[in-house]
């Protein structure tokens, strides 16, 4: 046993010390900076990871895991050309590649235990509390959004890809709670999706639809239906109530456009300021999914965002919702008993 415990000290040593390793002199300041983690959370992922990671070699110029992880949360905190990645830390382009996409699979592998909508109702009151913290709207337990991420034109069904604002990208619907911490992401639809219809074949919808969550309602904008779990604001408000309703409804639902904007702040891959995701459809999605994973993390050990990120800017991925067009449902009395209600007073 006490050899067994050698051999992994050991082992883990040659992971984690490499001369070339930003770990090994880089501050924590820089760190955080330039991969967005934190030093313990980077080595608590090399852990993870460690025998996904581990290359099949005994080659002696094999990489240590820790430096796969480091050059993966590279390019998901900058977006930049897989060369500028490589001359960064001192490896071929084609290195830079593969590592990238071995991290966004095991990031991608891990996501339900990261991004999940809790069921028990003592998890779900927590949630209210928090949402009710911002401006008294009551019985919320996540606000719902879509974003716009911009991709290169797919070679197959291109016109599919095409949003509203005539650019090539994939429709992301994501729920939060009020934290900003994601509890539910869908990134598969091509960009000219409806976010109705996102919402509509989602298992979150089907989990609401069945009971599985029977306590509480979703904040969403009109973008959506209106249903007894999925709240809306109301359009032409005509009474003092509907106008103090729709201004909670809008504080309240802004933290999901926040979310967005601080994933989209810390890793720049996604974000339209580092350009276009120059992969197919399918990987975007998987590069969405990964950053998301991350976001999480640093939510939960309350990184802070560099000093050199704007956290509040608007997301630059929203765009202008289509009305939804459709009948009125049970959720019109929902929502018509919390105006006249407990927001009416």
């Amino acid at each position: 046993m006490h050899l067994r415990r050698q051999q992994q000290n050991i082992r883990r040593n040659r992971i984690f010390r490499d001369p070339d390793n930003p770990l090994d002199y880089l501050d924590d300041t820089e760190i955080v900076r330039k991969y967005r983690l934190s030093r313990p959370m980077i080595i608590d992922i090399c852990r993870m990871f460690e025998f996904d990671l581990q290359r099949p070699t005994r080659r002696s110029r094999a990489f240590p895991v820790s430096l796969q992880v480091m050059v993966a949360l590279r390019f998901f905190a900058t977006g930049s050309f897989q060369l500028v990645n490589a001359d960064v830390h001192n490896i071929s382009i084609s290195s830079v590649s593969r590592i990238s996409r071995d991290g966004t699979v095991c990031l991608k592998r891990v996501c339900n235990h990261n991004i999940k909508m809790p069921t028990d109702r003592a998890q779900l009151h927590n949630m209210m509390e928090g949402f009710y913290s911002i401006d008294d709207f009551p019985n919320i337990v996540g606000a719902i959004d879509g974003t716009h991420i911009r991709i290169t034109s797919p070679l197959e069904d291109e016109h599919l890809y095409v949003n509203r604002k005539n650019y090539h990208s994939i429709n992301v619907q994501g729920v939060c709670d009020s934290n900003m911490k994601f509890l539910n992401i869908v990134a598969k639809w091509p960009g000219s999706t409806h976010d109705a219809f996102i919402w509509a074949n989602s298992s979150l919808s089907e989990m609401f639809e069945d009971g599985t969550i029977d306590h509480g309602w979703l904040i969403g904008d009109s973008g959506y239906s209106l249903r007894p779990w999925l709240l809306t604001p109301v359009l032409n408000p005509t009474t003092r109530n509907q106008q103090r309703y729709n201004a909670s409804h809008m504080k309240t639902r802004s933290v999901v456009e926040r979310s967005f904007g601080v994933l989209k702040s810390r890793f720049c891959c996604i974000d339209a300021s580092a350009g276009t995701l120059l992969y197919k459809p399918f990987k975007c999605c998987d590069i969405f999914i990964a950053v998301a994973v991350l976001n999480n993390m640093c939510i939960a050990n309350r990184i802070p965002l560099p000093a050199d990120i704007d956290g509040n800017r608007p997301d630059q991925g929203h765009i202008d919702r289509q009305q939804y067009v459709g009948h009125l449902n049970d959720g019109a009395n929902v929502r018509n008993r919390l105006i006249n209600g407990r927001l009416g007073h």
